[in-house]
């Protein structure tokens, strides 16, 4: 392996409460009612806009509305992205781990660049990665391949040389379409995707080269 590539929502960062609290605003922005976090959660993994799509039809809001309440949902979330929002497991030692060991590491997210760069920074990361591919990075978003693919080529790395991480059916999808080896991880809505044992990652050190 020469190369990890990582999702970032609910694979590297818990950053859920953080996008509740963007998109309550947007709603109370509008006069509609707060929701849960937990339900929020089950609306990521998509892209900002597909979860304010899906979040106006659960709700029953009107479909014209999405891309302005899209936008109102981005800069509340802009505005404060990591307030509450937590790396997941060992992420803090593993990856600056991973970089030493000579692995270089990406990250491929549905969420807008710029705003992946923020987090990742905040939290300390950023220099982790040498590159960071977003929604708006390419004109496609995950489970298409073609963001993941993107991401192997600033790298300089080929699908075989590659793991990616995820935590949903879309991460996964994705890299079987780009014909790339996947782990999904063993927390949050990792746990419901159905796959081998041995797809399972539990924590990121797993990913270290084994001493010979």
């Amino acid at each position: 392996m020469k190369a990890a590539i990582f999702d970032l929502d609910g694979t590297l960062v818990d950053s859920a409460p953080d996008i509740a609290h963007a998109v309550n605003l947007m709603l109370a922005d509008r006069g509609a009612p707060a929701q849960e976090t937990a339900f929020i959660e089950t609306l990521v993994g998509e892209g900002a806009r597909m979860l304010v799509v899906k979040l106006h039809r659960a709700l029953g809001l009107p479909a014209e509305d999405v891309d302005r309440d899209t936008r109102i949902y981005l800069d509340h979330y802009a505005a404060r992205p990591v307030a509450d929002s937590t790396l997941y497991a060992d992420a803090a030692t593993a990856l600056p781990a991973l970089r030493a060991a000579g692995i270089r590491l990406g990250v491929c997210t549905n969420k807008p660049e710029a705003l992946a760069v923020q987090v990742l920074d905040q939290l300390g990361l950023l220099d982790c990665f040498s590159a960071v591919v977003g929604a708006d990075t390419t004109p496609h978003v995950k489970p298409d391949p073609r963001p993941l693919l993107h991401t192997l080529a600033a790298l300089g790395v080929t699908a075989g040389e590659t793991v990616f991480v995820g935590d949903t059916g879309i991460d996964l999808a994705c890299a079987r379409a780009a014909g790339v080896p996947c782990r999904i991880v063993d927390w949050g809505t990792g746990r419901g995707v159905p796959v081998d044992e041995t797809a399972r990652l539990r924590r990121f050190a797993d990913l270290l080269p084994v001493p010979a």
